[in-house]
C-alpha cells in the first residue's frame, strides 16, 4: 500500500538538521536550542503527539471498535517494528546521520523509534496537529475520511468584527465606578451616596470640588487581533482547509547581528513575508501576513 506523502519541515535549517542528527555527533557542550531545546525534548513531544493522533483515528473508525480491539490496533501501529517500517519507506534512515562508531543504531528499533518521535515532534511545533492527524489517519487506514477536531481560532478572533475594537475597560472586565457606589469615610467603613448605614435619613450632597479633577490617564493602546494570532493557529488552519504551509529563510548582515527574512508559501505560493532579528521572529510575521492574505480572520 502506497503511503500518503511524508510532511516536510521546511524553512528551518537548524531544526532539520537537528532532526535529521544522531546525539552520537552532537558535543556534549553545544547549548540547547532557544525555541525547542534539543531532540530528546522533541522526541518526549512527538511520542505524546503520535499517541494522541492515534487515539483520536481511531475514535473515527465506524463501525466503533470494542475496546481490546482498539487497543490492540493501536499497540500495532505504535510498535517499533511498525514505526522502523515507515521509517524505512519514507527513506527517511538514509537521512540520518550518525557516527561512523555507531552506526548499528541504524538496525535498533528503539533507537529508530525516538527518531520517528523527533520528527513528529518537530512537525508539531512547526506545522501543527491537524496536519499529523491527517499524515497519521492517511498512514493507517487512507479510505477513513477522518474528521479533523475544532478550529482552535479563539472565539474573540471569529466572532469580533475587525472594524470593532472595545475599550480599555470593557476589554479587560473593568467598568467605570456606579455613580451609587459606596464611598470610604474617614473610619475607613463604606458609606452610600444615597443614605447612611446607621440611619434611614439621606445623607447630605457632597460639597463640590475645590478644583478640576486630576486627568484620566490615557488607554494603552489595544492590540490588533491579527497581533494574536500565532504560527500554530495559522499552520494548524491552513492543514484543516487543505493546504500545504511551507516556509523559506534567508540570512543577511553578520553573524553576530543577523536580520531574517521568512516567506510562508501556501500549495507553493508565497501569501506572506516577514522581517526580524531572529528566525523564529521573522517566520511568525510571515505566517500573519498569510493569515491576512487568505482573509481566514480578523486583521
Amino acid at each position: 500500500m502506497a503511503l500518503p506523502p511524508l510532511p516536510r519541515i521546511d524553512g528551518d535549517v537548524d531544526l532539520m538538521l537537528d532532526v535529521h542528527t544522531h546525539p552520537s555527533l552532537r558535543h556534549p557542550s553545544t547549548p540547547p536550542n532557544p525555541d525547542y531545546g534539543d531532540t530528546t525534548r522533541l522526541a518526549e513531544l512527538g511520542s505524546k503527539v503520535l499517541d494522541l493522533a492515534v487515539t483520536y483515528h481511531f475514535l473515527q473508525e465506524r463501525p466503533f471498535l470494542d475496546t481490546e480491539t482498539r487497543k490492540r490496533r493501536k499497540e500495532e501501529i505504535l510498535s517499533p517494528e511498525n514505526l522502523d517500517n515507515w521509517l524505512k519507506q519514507y527513506g527517511l534512515k538514509d537521512k540520518l546521520r550518525v557516527a561512523p562508531s555507531d552506526m548499528h543504531i541504524l538496525s535498533d528499533l528503539q533507537e529508530m523509534s525516538t527518531y520517528f518521535h523527533v520528527y513528529v515532534g518537530a512537525l508539531y511545533i512547526r506545522n501543527g496537529l491537524g496536519l499529523i492527524q491527517t499524515w497519521v489517519s492517511g498512514l493507517i487506514n487512507p479510505n477513513l475520511p477522518v474528521k479533523l477536531p475544532s478550529s482552535s481560532v479563539p472565539e474573540h478572533l471569529s466572532q469580533v468584527p475587525a472594524s470593532y475594537q472595545p475599550s480599555f475597560g470593557h476589554q479587560y472586565g473593568y467598568a467605570p465606578p456606579n455613580p451609587m457606589a459606596s464611598h470610604q469615610n474617614s473610619d475607613g467603613y463604606g458609606t452610600s451616596n444615597m443614605g447612611s448605614p446607621m440611619t434611614g435619613h439621606y445623607s447630605a450632597s457632597p460639597p463640590p470640588p475645590s478644583g478640576p479633577p486630576p486627568p484620566l490617564p490615557g488607554n494603552p493602546p489595544v492590540s490588533s487581533p491579527l497581533s494574536l494570532v500565532t504560527l500554530a493557529l495559522v499552520n494548524q488552519t491552513a492543514s484543516q482547509k487543505g493546504y500545504q504551509v511551507s516556509y523559506q529563510a534567508e540570512q543577511a548582515g553578520p553573524p553576530h547581528q543577523p536580520t531574517w527574512s521568512v516567506r510562508c508559501f501556501l500549495n507553493g505560493t508565497e501569501c506572506g513575508r516577514g522581517m526580524g532579528k531572529s528566525q523564529k521572529q521573522a517566520k511568525e510575521e510571515a505566517a500573519r501576513q498569510a493569515w491576512a492574505t487568505m482573509g481566514w480572520g480578523p486583521t
